[in-house]
């Protein structure tokens, strides 16, 4: 990258980039997220499916002929690429044996971009995908993934900086910190306890002490979970804010995802509730004063039954709608027709049956009956779909579904803009969610874990995040989304629809990350499921979707690891192989939730959230083994077991780890596959094949020259001696590594001395690792 006068020249040299059938393809991105990171496909012109780093504003292709270079642009105009044109668009070539020269025209002075060549000729017209300018893509044909780019900074000093989609001075590490029990420290724990009985945390309770504790165990981001305000119990009445009725409750306190008023907090969080807005800016404050993001929940699919703002009542959601319509574009919810499930009007709520109590939450508060008065005459879709006067006892029946302009029922009629429709009206919730995100944008909200984004229509995402980064362009969104649920809406764009996966329109749109489920599950289905190790490769869908995906072992949804019939009732040490694997397989960010690191168990009932091995989101409570951590506020863990304290640490050591370049660039290379065939790799008598229990991967980053082997040992009781890695001559190949040349292997994950082997016996002997303890992971670092 050269700069020149109010322009840039590349530089791009690849085999035969000049000759016939070859074509070099510039994406730009020059600031707006407004743009696609799906380049189309097309046979003989594009080639297959590139998926980009960033969502791309404008593309280039340039070829070689003997009249000259050859250059078209597309641009992207809001919904859908434009067609090629033939104008070089501010784009010059020239070409040399095997180089491309390129003089660019831009007036932005910050921009990224990416450059790859394709060999049209192969392939039958869909081309193979052969150089480009991110060392750390893999040559193919077929759909390809570039997995970074640099962004320049042009101005007295031009710099290009390396970056991947998820834009962050480092690698996102997120610690989930469920505000309600993170720093409670109220050890009465009684089922269906009350907030005066069970206490509560608090804003304040996030210290300097816990923040400085979270920054230095390696994280980055802190998810706020379930700050909004909720519907609860509690009686605020003193500061206008009732307890909302039994019947809409679930659990004492409230579930966190039926949001009462989308611009307040809640009260129980404050030392004063009336206050409490104030108390969360000041603990955003003490967030970013310790060098941390903070993001919180933003549930755009469904809101509390009695949701009504009183921080801004204008921007209440149904104030003006149409209720003698099931759908409207103009509506902000879905109004039930008298000829619909359940036999209303009115509303039958089912928490009351034939004159007793149903829920576990109206057997606790007693004065339930089942009805809602405002829904008497005009009921409402409840927020999982559900199209009934009666909605059952396991549906979201507390909550009530939002209106975006896409009839779910017929998810054909969507009333916004598409490429079919550029100029239809952006629907009232389009309008009003937007104003919710952009509220805490200005209160100093860092990001949003955008609650079953699979169940809203790509397009409002494509639009949002693109306003949204207008005010902040390093916004942060991750998407919780599930492509094996039935709620999954398809985009309108029939490239991105032909590809199947909810994951493509969700990135394409702008996210940064969606959740990695099925890992996660292949994971659990070793020790819960009957599945091998060997069967963790077959998560991964597909390069694009690998590479920007958020990878846990627990939330607030999921089981916890030390939980009582969970993982093979192995306990808080399975933590440690199954992190190791899922904080090492991807580029995208990692989460750890409160309480995982020291093992806390959740056992037993506390109320509405049941023996469920989950920690409660819906009960005042606290969590017994976190507390030991909590140590009355001091965060330093002074009565934690040994074992715990070892755990935490390790916890602390993997995190950094996955932080550093071969890991938050490098490319991924499975072992499992070579291994199977051979002796020493995990088996136990009677296995037919290996990796039942063991599982190994490479990574490595061209820029760093970072080169890593990842082994765990996933067994909850066999030490394996002499294990064999077998790495073959392609992943050698692909490590970049000199022929016959003597490589060390140091294990920075645990104290185990340093391994040698000449790289020729890779391939054939492989690494002989002496012994790995069960539950244990190796991280080793490979250096000639």
């Amino acid at each position: 990258m050269t700069p020149v006068a109010g322009s840039i020249q590349l530089d791009f040299s690849a085999p035969g980039v000049d000759l016939p059938g070859r074509r070099l393809f510039l994406a730009l991105e020059t600031g707006s997220d407004s743009g696609s990171s799906i380049i189309s496909y097309g046979q003989g012109v594009e080639g297959s499916t590139v998926f980009l780093p960033f969502s791309a504003s404008q593309i280039f292709s340039v070829a070689s002929s003997p009249a000259g270079p050859v250059i078209a642009s597309r641009s992207w105009l809001g919904t859908q690429w434009s067609a090629w044109t033939a104008a070089p668009g501010g784009l010059s070539a020239k070409f040399s044996a095997d180089h491309c020269a390129l003089t660019l025209s831009l007036s932005r002075q910050k921009f990224g971009l990416t450059l790859y060549a394709k060999d049209l000729s192969q392939n039958n017209g869909w081309g193979r995908l052969y150089a480009a300018s991110d060392p750390a893509f893999r040559p193919g044909a077929g759909d390809q993934t570039i997995p970074g780019y640099p962004e320049i900074a042009l101005g007295d000093h031009p710099s290009a900086t390396y970056r991947t989609r998820l834009e962050t001075p480092s690698r996102v590490r997120i610690y989930q910190l469920f505000v309600r029990l993170f720093g409670n420290a109220n050890e009465t724990r009684k089922p269906d306890g009350t907030l005066a009985e069970n206490g509560v945390g608090k804003f304040d309770d996030i210290n300097d002490a816990a923040l400085d504790s979270i920054r230095t165990l390696g994280c980055t981001h802190i998810w706020l979970t379930g700050v909004l305000r909720q519907a609860t119990s509690t009686d605020y009445s003193r500061i206008d804010l009732p307890p909302d009725e039994p019947d809409l409750l679930k659990g004492l306190a409230g579930s966190p995802y039926a949001i009462k008023d989308y611009f307040d907090v809640c009260p129980d969080y404050a030392e004063d509730p009336a206050r409490r807005l104030e108390e969360f800016k000041a603990l955003l404050a003490r967030i970013h004063a310790h060098g941390l993001k903070a993001i919180i929940d933003l549930v755009p699919n469904h809101v509390a039954r009695s949701y009504q703002s009183t921080v801004r009542p204008e921007l209440s959601f149904g104030v003006h709608d149409d209720t003698s319509k099931f759908f409207d574009a103009n509506n902000n919810f879905f109004y039930l027709r008298p000829g619909d499930p359940g036999g209303g009007p009115p509303l039958k709520l089912p928490t009351y049956e034939n004159g007793r109590p149903v829920s576990a939450t109206c057997k606790v508060l007693g004065g339930c009956d089942g009805l809602f008065p405002p829904e008497r005459i005009h009921g409402r879709v409840t927020g999982d779909n559900v199209v009934s006067w009666a909605p059952a006892i396991t549906d979201w029946y507390e909550t009530v579904k939002l209106d975006y302009g896409i009839d779910f029922t017929d998810p054909a009629d969507r009333r916004f803009p598409t490429a079919a429709n550029p100029n239809a009206p952006i629907p009232d919730t389009w309008r009003k969610m937007d104003q919710i995100i952009a509220y805490w944008q200005g209160m100093g909200v860092d990001g949003f874990r955008c609650d079953m984004s699979h169940m809203i229509p790509p397009e409002f995402w494509a639009w949002a995040i693109a306003r949204a980064r207008d005010r902040r362009p390093d916004v942060w969104f991750m998407g919780e989304a599930y492509n094996n649920d039935s709620n999954k809406l398809p985009p309108s764009d029939p490239l991105v629809a032909s590809m199947g996966n909810v994951m493509f329109p969700l990135l394409n749109a702008g996210f940064n990350a969606v959740y990695d489920d099925p890992s996660y599950k292949a994971l659990k289905a070793i020790y819960d499921g009957g599945k091998w190790a060997n069967d963790i490769d077959g998560a991964a869908a597909c390069d694009f979707i690998y590479d920007n995906s958020l990878r846990y072992a627990e939330n607030h949804d999921e089981v916890r690891l030390a939980g009582r019939r969970q993982w093979g009732g192995v306990g808080m040490e399975v933590g440690r192989p199954v992190s190791a694997i899922l904080y090492g397989i991807g580029r995208g960010p990692l989460m750890i939730y409160n309480g995982q690191e020291v093992g806390e168990p959740a056992d037993g009932a506390e109320g509405f959230g049941a023996d469920d091995a989950k920690t409660t989101i819906f009960d005042y409570w606290s969590m017994p083994e976190f507390v030991k951590w909590v140590d009355g506020h001091k965060y330093d863990g002074a009565l934690l077991s040994a074992g715990q304290k070892s755990l935490r640490a390790w916890y602390g050591k993997v995190l950094a780890l996955a932080g550093e370049p071969g890991f938050r660039f490098g490319g991924f290379y499975p072992l499992n596959s070579a291994n199977r065939n051979a002796a020493h790799f995990g088996e136990v008598e009677g296995d037919p094949v290996s990796g039942h229990w063991m599982y190994a991967f490479l990574r490595y980053d061209p820029i760093s020259r970072q080169r890593w082997l990842v082994v765990a040992n996933l067994h909850p009781a066999v030490d394996f001696a002499n294990v064999h890695i077998h790495i073959p001559a392609e992943a050698v190949q692909w490590l970049d590594l000199p022929t016959a040349a003597p490589l060390t292997f140091t294990d920075r994950l645990t104290s185990s001395p340093p391994l040698s082997v000449s790289s020729s016996d890779l391939p054939t002997a492989g690494l002989v690792i002496p012994h790995i303890p069960p539950l244990s992971a190796m991280y080793f670092q490979i250096e000639p």
